[in-house]
């Protein structure tokens, strides 16, 4: 992980100990990220054929935007590095696949109900990235590029939706 001195003048650099743990920081949203968008994307693939479909795919990308709004924070930051976390997230969302569900070769009602809880869990824990990004705002001046508030409410709807498909989803368990 590197994390390269921020511009003179853009923000206040601080200590390298503050810098380090905001890199690390950063970096393990980042590699949490990675699993999100992988989760919501096969979550909305798996659901394309019912009513939920549409929904879910809109969802799917506006968490790869969320994805792609934190690499603009990190690059304003300076913040490079932790390619190794990612491909943990990654391989962590693919070995998630693997779990017993009561169904072999086809999706199951469960997966559904299990991974729509893994991204409400992921969502929540965006947004209080975002809340703690706009508390730092102050002391990291480039920071004010970014409207934290606006992130966090996005992420409010996306729990919104969320819980949503969560109902649907949870009734379609005890039907089949």
């Amino acid at each position: 992980m590197t994390v390269e001195p921020e511009t003179p003048g853009v923000s206040s650099p601080g200590s390298w100990r503050t810098n380090e743990y905001l890199a690390i920081y950063l970096n393990d949203h980042r590699a949490g990220a990675a699993g999100g968008a992988r989760l919501a994307r096969r979550v909305a693939h798996n659901n394309r054929s019912n009513r939920w479909g549409p929904r879910l795919g809109e969802l799917a990308e506006a968490i790869r935007a969320d994805k792609a709004k934190l690499d603009e924070v990190r690059t304003v930051l300076g913040v490079s590095g932790g390619a190794l976390k990612r491909t943990g997230a990654v391989v962590a969302e693919l070995g998630g696949r693997l779990k017993p569900n009561g169904h072999i070769l086809t999706y199951s009602p469960l997966s559904r109900v299990i991974e729509v809880e893994a991204l409400m869990a992921g969502v929540q824990v965006k947004q209080r990235l975002w809340a703690t990004l706009r508390l730092l705002t102050p002391a990291r001046p480039a920071l004010n590029l970014f409207d934290f508030a606006a992130l966090e409410r996005r992420g409010a709807e996306q729990l919104a939706i969320l819980a949503e498909v969560h109902e649907w989803a949870a009734e379609q368990l005890v039907r089949d």
